[in-house]
């Protein structure tokens, strides 16, 4: 594998949120919210989260960035960069505590939407993902591991050492 340096690669899926038809896609679905209250959408940021970050590490490419805002240098971290978009910040890291990259997507002031709790249930429900901690590790269908966790507000995939 090649070493990770943060770029523009997109992963081998294209996310719904974005593929050209999204907007009228986002139509249908506010339309829905309106007359199915008891539906729940996904929020921007697991949305981004997703498309952004956890879809690629599952597919082992780099997260996307290719049309978000890099911060001045002189707010970065060591090996963090920080991407801002309206509804959401982007931060990869290349060099966590707990693996060899991670990406992670914040709202602020936000809580963790039934998306997010569904998708961790069928995940653990399916086996793909175990339960260790406060995080969910990919079971023995990816290598190396994918750690992924759900906070408020937060969200955040680490691609670790640990092999199946």
């Amino acid at each position: 594998m090649t070493e990770w340096t943060p770029g523009n690669r997109v992963s081998p899926r294209v996310h719904l949120s974005y593929t050209p038809c999204a907007p009228l896609t986002r139509c249908i679905l506010a339309l829905c919210a309106t007359l199915l209250p008891g539906v729940a959408l996904a929020g921007p940021g697991w949305d981004a989260f997703v498309a952004r970050c956890l879809d690629p590490f599952e597919h082992q490419t780099l997260p996307i960035v290719d049309d978000l805002t890099e911060q001045p240098a002189d707010q970065m971290h060591d090996a963090i960069r920080v991407y801002a978009a309206d509804a959401f910040t982007l931060l990869l890291d290349a060099a966590p505590a707990l693996g060899d990259r991670a990406c992670a997507v914040e709202v602020p002031e936000a809580a963790v939407d039934a998306m997010a709790e569904d998708w961790v249930s069928a995940q653990v429900a399916s086996g793909r993902y175990v339960r260790e901690a406060d995080w969910l590790v990919s079971n023995e269908w990816i290598e190396p591991r994918v750690m992924v966790r759900v906070d408020d507000g937060a969200f955040r995939v680490v691609e670790t050492d640990l092999e199946s």
